[in-house]
C-alpha cells in the first residue's frame, strides 16, 4: 500500500480479553474467528431484557472527540428510540446510555459489525439515565460501556450481541506514497477494513466502488518530516449523518519543511486562465457539519491542486491557501459555507446556493487571483445571501475579470463599511449590493493594432487616444509587444458611456497617422494603416 495510515485515536479496550465490568452485570466470552480486530471479541447473551455495563477509566477529555465501538447484534433488538443499542459514557456522578441504533434504524443491519459513535458536541437526544440525573461531564469521562435490549429470548441460549475494539479520538491522517504512486481514498478504506492488531478504526469504509463514507475527520499530509503524496479522482466521499457535530469533521491538508507534500484531486484540461478540470472527486456531508482547511502551513506544502471536483453541504467552509502556485480549477462549491479561497489560482468555478447567512458565497480579499467564475443561486429569504463579500476596500477600485451573477439575492455585499468601485470586465455583470455604497464602472479595451507587419521595425511606434473634443489623454503608449506579427499596444478604461475620440500614432519613416472613433460598451480596436512618407531619408 502507497499511503501509511495513522489512527488520531486513543484505545479504551481491544475485546482481547473480557474485560473488568463495574456493574458485573456482563460476564463476556470470548471468540474469535468473526471478530473485528486483532484475535478475539467479546460477546453475551441478552434473551428478552436490557442489559447495561460500563468499564471504568482514568479520567479523560471527549471534547472534540467521539467514542467509537464496533458492535455486532445477531438478537431480536429493540428500536432505536427504546434503546436497542446503546453506548454508555459517564463520570463520576451521571452516567448516560445514548441509544445509537436499533431495530427500526436504516443504517442498523443484523448479523454484521458496525462502528458505532457518539460525539462530545452532538451526544444523541435520546437516552437512558444509569448514574445520576445529568448529561456527563464530557471533559472528564471515567466511565464507558454498552446497553443492549432484546425482545425475544436468544435463539438455544447462544449469545447474541458482541463487540469489539473501543476508542476515542478524531479520525485519521494519511503521509507516504510516492510521487509515482500516491495513495487513493480506496487504499484508506483497505486499511480501515483490515482485522489486524491496530486497524479496523471504523473512520472509513467503502460502500460501493468509488463511495465512501466517513465519520471522522481525514488529515492529508505530515508535519513532521515524511513526504506525502495524495492523487485521486472520481471518488465520492460522504460525511455521514452518524451523530457529528460542530466542527468535528474536517478534511485538511498539511505540510512540512523537510518532506515533499502534494495533495491533488482531478485531472486539469488546458492551461492558462481557460484551463478545466476534469474527473474530480465529491467531497461531501450528509448532513453534519464539514469543514475543508488547506490553509494550514500552505507554504509547506508542494502541490496542492484541486481540479473538477465538486464540494456540497461543507457548511462549516472552505479555507484556501494562501501559496500562489496552489490551483482551484474548474470546481464546484455548493450549499457550502463561506469559501475563502485566499491566494489560490481559481478559475472557471462555480459558487451557488449560498443561504447559511447574509454574507457571501466567497470573501474577497486584497490579493486575490480569480477569474472567470459563476455566482449562481445564492439566495435565502430569511439571510439574502450575496454571490460575493468585501469586507476591505483598501484595494478599491476592484476588477471582476469574466466574473457572471445570476439569480443572487444580491450580487456583492460590502461589509468593509466604506464605499468601493467595481471594474466590470469581459462581460462581468454584478450591478446589485448591499452594505456600503458600490459603484460599477464597466472596463473596456482600447486598441491600436496592426502598426507593421514583417521585421522589427528599428524605433518604436507611438500610440495615443484622447477625447474629441478636449484633448484629455487616454492612452500614450509605445507598441512594443509583437502579437500574431503585428505590433499593438493596449489600455484599460472605464466606460460609463460613449466617448468620441482621436486616435494617433506615429513611426518614423512614416506619415503620422490620425483617425476619429467611438468608445463603447465593447470598448475600440483601431488598426493603424501606414503611408511611407516620401521625405524620410
Amino acid at each position: 500500500m502507497a499511503v501509511t495510515v495513522t489512527k488520531n485515536l486513543t484505545d479504551l479496550w481491544n475485546a482481547e480479553t473480557e474485560g473488568t465490568w463495574e456493574l458485573a452485570i456482563f460476564d463476556p466470552s470470548l471468540y474469535s474467528g468473526f471478530n473485528r480486530e486483532g484475535t478475539y471479541c467479546c460477546g453475551i447473551g441478552v434473551s428478552n431484557t436490557t442489559l447495561t455495563d460500563y468499564q471504568a477509566f482514568t479520567a479523560f477529555s471527549m471534547v472534540g472527540k467521539a467514542v467509537y465501538i464496533w458492535i455486532f447484534c445477531a438478537g431480536n433488538m429493540d428500536t432505536l428510540a427504546n434503546g436497542g443499542i446503546g453506548i454508555v459514557l459517564g463520570d463520576v456522578t451521571n452516567t448516560r446510555a445514548y441509544h445509537v441504533a436499533g431495530s427500526d434504524l436504516s443504517k442498523f443491519q443484523i448479523g454484521t459489525w458496525a462502528c458505532y459513535m457518539v460525539e462530545a458536541s452532538n451526544p444523541p437526544t435520546q437516552y437512558t439515565q444509569v448514574e445520576g440525573s445529568a448529561a456527563p461531564d464530557f471533559s472528564a469521562i471515567t466511565k464507558v460501556g454498552l446497553r443492549f435490549k432484546t425482545l425475544s429470548k436468544a435463539l438455544g441460549g447462544a449469545d447474541n450481541c458482541f463487540w469489539d475494539i473501543a476508542r476515542y479520538g478524531t479520525g485519521l491522517t494519511i503521509k507516504g506514497g510516492t510521487s509515482e504512486d500516491p495513495g487513493t481514498f480506496t487504499e484508506i478504506a483497505a486499511d480501515d477494513e483490515s482485522k489486524a492488531s491496530g486497524k479496523a478504526y471504523g473512520i472509513i469504509r467503502e460502500v460501493q466502488t468509488g463511495v465512501f463514507e466517513v465519520q471522522g475527520s481525514l488529515i492529508f499530509g505530515d508535519d513532521g518530516a515524511e513526504s506525502t503524496y495524495f492523487k485521486d479522482q472520481d471518488a465520492i466521499v460522504v460525511f455521514a449523518d452518524n451523530g457529528a457535530g460542530g466542527n468535528f469533521y474536517q478534511v485538511k491538508v498539511v505540510g512540512n519543511s523537510t518532506g515533499i507534500n502534494s495533495f491533488v484531486l482531478g485531472n486539469k484540461v488546458g492551461s492558462g486562465d481557460t484551463a478545466v478540470g476534469s474527473n474530480g472527486c465529491t467531497i461531501m456531508s450528509a448532513g453534519p457539519g464539514l469543514k475543508v482547511d488547506l490553509s494550514t502551513s500552505p507554504a509547506n506544502v508542494n502541490t496542492l491542486n484541486i481540479y473538477g471536483s465538486k464540494f456540497y453541504k461543507v457548511s462549516n467552509g472552505f479555507l484556501g491557501s494562501t501559496n500562489t502556485a496552489h490551483e482551484f480549477i474548474g470546481n464546484i462549491i455548493d450549499q457550502c459555507g463561506q469559501a475563502d479561497p485566499k491566494q489560490m489560482v481559481v478559475r472557471n468555478c462555480i459558487f451557488s446556493g449560498y443561504t447559511l447567512d447574509a454574507d457571501g458565497a466567497i470573501l474577497w480579499n486584497e490579493s486575490i487571483n480569480i477569474k472567470n467564475c459563476n455566482f449562481n443561486a445564492n439566495t435565502d429569504v430569511t439571510n439574502d445571501p450575496a454571490g460575493i463579500e468585501h469586507p476591505d476596500s483598501e484595494g478599491s477600485p476592484y476588477t471582476y475579470d469574466n466574473l457572471k451573477v445570476s439569480g443572487n439575492d444580491y450580487d456583492i455585499n460590502n461589509t468593509s463599511g466604506s464605499a468601493i468601485t467595481i471594474n466590470r470586465e469581459n462581460g462581468s455583470n454584478a450591478d446589485t449590493y448591499k452594505g456600503s455604497s458600490v459603484t460599477f464602472v464597466e472596463s473596456v479595451t482600447l486598441t491600436v493594432q496592426g502598426v507593421k507587419t514583417g521585421e522589427e521595425p528599428t524605433n518604436h511606434v507611438r500610440c495615443r487616444i484622447e477625447t474629441d473634443p478636449g484633448g484629455a489623454e487616454l492612452m500614450n503608449k509605445e507598441a512594443t509587444i509583437s502579437y500574431n506579427g503585428y505590433y499593438k499596444a493596449t489600455e484599460q478604461y472605464n466606460y460609463t458611456g460613449d466617448q468620441s475620440v482621436i486616435i494617433k500614432a506615429r513611426y518614423k519613416g512614416y506619415l503620422p497617422f490620425r483617425a476619429l472613433g467611438t468608445i463603447t460598451s465593447t470598448g475600440l480596436t483601431v488598426t493603424v494603416v501606414w503611408i511611407e512618407d516620401p521625405n524620410f531619408t
